[in-house]
């Protein structure tokens, strides 16, 4: 007989396994669902950072989870953004904005890491690792699952099932909603360096001809290189010696940070824009990458899937305790309209950026400079953009409003 749950949530990455956490303290019964194995942490690995924004430091620490990341986070308190080659920079500081930090770098085995502990502990909540969707009818009042590669093949029966599987959603091909693609024809080589010069708690992007190329603080010398090259150079850079990458890396920013060395594992993710074209079905919701896949520039990606997250258990946080159902179709349509503003500016933000810094026009590179010199000398103008890379351009939800009361 097929195990009962309120929430299915087929894939428990970051998005997925907060949502699963969040529902679960809720008072749900929830399953998590992942083909993968939890991730163990392993001390000293030189892993990638990710930036988490204001507002998903709020979520997580909503979880209680803020405190077990905090003692591996780094702060980014300044952005510097700057041009190669034209005038013009700006420097985006959380002070302007009252704020401590305008975000903070988390190594991502240790962020996976302390979600999977909370998944394997949580009360109400049953991690099923190393299983794969591989059927799901939908009826009535539920929906129906076969799980593959588990011990042994399980089915599960929910009220809803979320998608939080990635761009290539399996939920979403199983209910055939279509999805919006666009090729950037781009490539993002991420690996981690040593700066001479790092200048602590700071960001900084680079504006090149190939791309945008970043470095996120990791503490001390060692920072994030995020840089973006046109798809068909990115096997040769992928391949370079690490003193060829490393030379071209210096050219694009220059020697004001200093030398440029210690080039770790580099790993390159295609750059691409997925949308899918519905967010509910029949008992079910899309969140994270299943529903928005997004140009990485400005670090938007992350921080909206965790955005679902907090408005989904704004949606459904009254179910466990007035009996609701959390597949309702009218609680589901709410919930995308909610979403539906924050999906399309943020989309709108990063794919506007995105094609703007494709384009290789003489003067181009001009108006850019003059755009970053309009952002640090008009105040407001820099502010709305701080808020838009913090996450709090949308309003917050009604379960969170007591963390936001002060912005």
């Amino acid at each position: 007989m097929p195990r009962e749950f309120d929430c299915v949530v087929v894939g428990a990455g970051l998005a997925g396994a907060a949502l699963a956490i969040g529902l679960a303290r809720f008072g749900l019964k929830v399953a998590a669902v992942d083909a993968r194995k939890p991730v163990a942490l392993v001390q000293g690995g030189d892993v990638r950072g990710l930036a988490l924004a204001v507002s998903s430091q709020r979520l997580l620490n909503a979880l209680d989870l803020w405190p077990k990341l905090a003692p591996r986070l780094t702060p980014i308190r300044r952005i510097e953004v700057s041009a190669r080659g034209h005038f013009g920079g700006s420097t985006l500081c959380a002070e302007d904005v009252g704020l401590p930090a305008l975000g903070h770098i988390c190594p991502a085995d240790h962020l996976q890491s302390t979600l999977d502990t909370a998944l394997l502990n949580t009360p109400g909540l049953t991690p099923l690792f190393g299983a794969a969707l591989a059927q799901l009818t939908v009826e009535e009042a539920s929906v129906q699952l076969r799980l593959a590669d588990s011990e042994p093949d399980a089915a599960l029966r929910c009220r809803l099932v979320i998608a939080a599987d990635g761009s290539q959603s399996a939920v979403r091909r199983h209910y055939r909603i279509e999805a919006t693609h666009h090729d950037y024809q781009q490539t993002a080589i991420v690996a981690n360096v040593d700066i001479a010069r790092a200048q602590p708690d700071t960001a900084c992007e680079r504006l090149t001809a190939h791309g945008p190329c970043a470095l996120l603080p990791l503490g001390g010398t060692r920072q994030v290189l995020v840089r973006t090259v046109p798809r068909e150079q990115a096997d040769r850079w992928l391949a370079a010696s690490a003193d060829n990458f490393l030379a071209d890396v210096q050219q694009d920013f220059g020697w004001r940070l200093g030398r440029f060395s210690g080039l770790g594992e580099r790993r390159a993710h295609p750059l691409v824009l997925n949308r899918a074209n519905a967010l509910t079905a029949p008992r079910a919701v899309l969140v994270g990458n299943a529903a928005n896949t997004i140009h990485p520039n400005a670090a938007q990606g992350l921080n909206l899937a965790l955005r679902d997250v907090a408005v989904l258990l704004d949606s459904l946080k009254e179910c466990s305790r007035t009996g609701g159902d959390p597949g309702e179709a009218t609680r589901l349509a709410a919930y995308a309209e909610r979403r539906r503003a924050d999906h399309a500016r943020t989309v709108q933000f990063s794919d506007g950026l995105a094609r703007l810094f494709a384009l290789d026009w003489p003067l181009l590179g001009v108006a850019r400079g003059a755009a970053l010199v309009a952002c640090d000398a008009l105040p407001g103008l820099r502010r709305a953009v701080m808020r838009r890379l913090m996450g709090l351009g949308a309003p917050p939800p009604d379960w969170l409003r007591a963390a936001y009361a002060h912005d």
